[in-house]
């Protein structure tokens, strides 16, 4: 415990000097002088070096201007004591405080993020609009409610976790993950105190509400969508993907554990497995059946 402790005091002294270096500093050269100008008498025969930069002053010029920054000196110290225990320390404990409680937030942030990168990803490559090295081309990718059946590999902290058969529907699937990362900006951007949090956190928060991918995006119920017969070209769509790929690449750091996904193909044999399975699982539950019937009627 007593150990613990230690660290702590010094964890707070190093990151007190990691923020006011040039504070820090003067306060280290006050210390020195203070020490210098007193007549606090040695415990021991210094060496020369010692001397030189301790000895009190021994003419009465450099006496009276020891006198003079001793004032200075005090009153400097005293004031960076003050500020440290009635500002800093508060501060400290808010950002602690802070952190811990959107933690979880931002674990959610990362993971959402991830899906919707990948989806997107995926599509343009199935299009080959994604390896052409012309941001510009994935504007044309084709948002349709069509079902996508791929495979999932996830990642825990970029160490592969796995991977499962999957499936996904681009246009209302990537209308649901923008929802639920702006609703979890806006969740963390809402936590009391928020401002105590790290800044380069807060500005990242503000670009991913502010991202031009999560604007670009269509909606399912968008007019034009509505017809097959449509080629409909978002302006800005490679682009605003490179720069929310790079938003999130800025927000890793900030993240305890990273779950995150890459979706790849999947073969004909084992899509008729994935299949074969799913089927005998709702012969074994099918209150699941009853459920999804009910989900169905819901949402039409």
């Amino acid at each position: 415990m007593v150990q613990a402790r230690k660290r702590k005091k010094g964890g707070l002294t190093m990151t007190f000097y990691k923020r006011h270096k040039i504070l820090s500093a003067i306060f280290f050269i006050s210390i020195i002088l203070l020490i210098k100008n007193s007549s606090i008498p040695y415990i021991f025969e210094p060496p020369a070096i010692i001397s030189y930069i301790f000895d009190s002053p021994k003419s009465n010029f450099w006496d009276n201007v020891a006198q003079m920054s001793n004032i200075f000196t005090s009153a400097y110290v005293t004031s960076l004591m003050f500020y440290y225990m009635v500002d800093y320390l508060p501060v400290i404990k808010q950002e602690k405080k802070v952190k811990e409680i959107i933690a979880p937030q931002l674990v959610n942030l990362y993971l959402y993020i991830s899906e919707l990168l990948a989806m997107i990803k995926y599509a343009a490559i199935q299009e080959k609009l994604f390896h052409t090295g012309n941001p510009e081309d994935m504007d044309n990718l084709h948002f349709k409610n069509n079902i996508i059946l791929c495979k999932q590999k996830s990642f825990k902290n970029e160490v592969e976790n796995g991977t499962t058969p999957y499936s996904f529907d681009l246009l209302k699937d990537c209308d649901n993950y923008r929802n639920l990362i702006l609703n979890t900006c806006k969740e963390i951007s809402g936590t009391p105190s928020f401002s105590y949090c790290d800044t380069k956190v807060i500005h990242i928060i503000s670009e991913i509400q502010l991202s031009e991918l999560l604007r670009i995006l269509p909606k399912p119920n968008d007019f034009l969508l509505q017809f097959d017969f449509s080629d409909v070209s978002y302006l800005g769509l490679g682009e605003g993907y490179q720069q929310l790929h790079s938003i999130y690449k800025e927000l890793a750091p900030f993240v305890d554990t990273r779950y995150s996904y890459e979706i790849i193909d999947i073969s004909n044999e084992e899509i008729q497995k994935w299949e074969k399975e799913q089927a005998e699982s709702l012969v074994e539950h099918p209150e699941i059946v009853q459920m999804l019937i009910a989900n169905q009627k819901q949402n039409t």
